[in-house]
Order: structure tokens, then sequence, then C-alpha cells
């Protein structure tokens, strides 16, 4: 029976498919997955990664703070930063932070994400979603928990 299989399946197949519909969302503008995360790490706005920081980043700030989605990708971090700097979305240097027009594209693809998100959610109530967060938020702490003390 199909719901039987691990949460590691579940896992996997989840993470593919937000990976696939995501790009077909952005594709539409010339962008990748790895272009939207970057972009919304540096973006001005309520804590996002593992430090509590969003907005201005270094490029080692910006790997650290997204390791867990490059792994596989076929844009690697550093094609990211020079697209987005082509496009006039990011500053040139270090730390990256996005211009005007970065914030403006951010704002504009935050919307067609939001959309995307909300249809990979239809059907799952506010409540039983964020339920599922904190479950999966309590997995990663454990987990993390077992590697340092394995080590």
């Amino acid at each position: 029976m199909e719901q039987r299989r691990p949460l590691g399946y579940w896992l996997k197949l989840l993470d593919q498919l937000i990976e696939d519909n995501l790009n077909r969302v952005l594709a539409a503008k010339g962008l990748h997955r790895r272009h939207w995360q970057t972009m919304n790490l540096l973006a001005p706005g309520p804590d996002f990664d593992r430090a509590g920081r969003r907005g201005p980043a270094t490029r080692e700030a910006i790997a650290q703070g997204l390791r867990p989605f490059w792994s596989g990708s076929s844009v690697d971090l550093d094609q990211a930063i020079d697209d987005l700097q082509q496009r006039g979305w990011i500053t040139g240097r270090e730390p990256y932070s996005l211009t005007p027009e970065g914030e403006t594209a951010h704002a504009a693809l935050a919307r067609e994400v939001e959309r995307a998100g909300r249809q990979i959610r239809d059907g799952v109530t506010a409540e039983r979603y964020a339920d599922t967060i904190e479950v999966l938020r309590h997995l990663v702490v454990n987990a993390e928990q077992m590697r340092r003390t394995a080590a």
C-alpha cells in the first residue's frame, strides 16, 4: 500500500515534485529554483537561515544558508550569483544584497512561488500544515543531535 512507505520516500518525492513544479514556474523567467532561493535569502524580511539572518550575505553565508538545496542541482552557487548579477538583481560585490530592481523582481516572483505553494498545499488545513512543519523541524533537531553525538 502506498501510504506505508517510509518517511524518507515521501520527503524525497515531495522535494523532487516541489523542485520540478517551481522550476516550471520559474523557467518562464529563465530562472531555476536556486536563483529563487538565493534571492529569497538575500531579501529583507523575517529570519530565514539557521543563524537567524536574512538580507545581505557573503558567498559563504549564502552557501551555508542554502546548503541543503544545492546537491544534485543543475545550477551551482557561482552560476546563480553570476546570473542574478547580470540581470542587475543583486549587487556586484560581497556582501551581496538585492538591488532595487532585484527587490521588485523578488516581490513578483514571490507571488508566483506562493501561488504554486498554495496549489501544492491544496486540501491541507493551515493547522495540519503547521503541525507537519513542526514535526519535520523536530525530526531534524533529533537527527542533528544524533549526528553530533556520533562524531
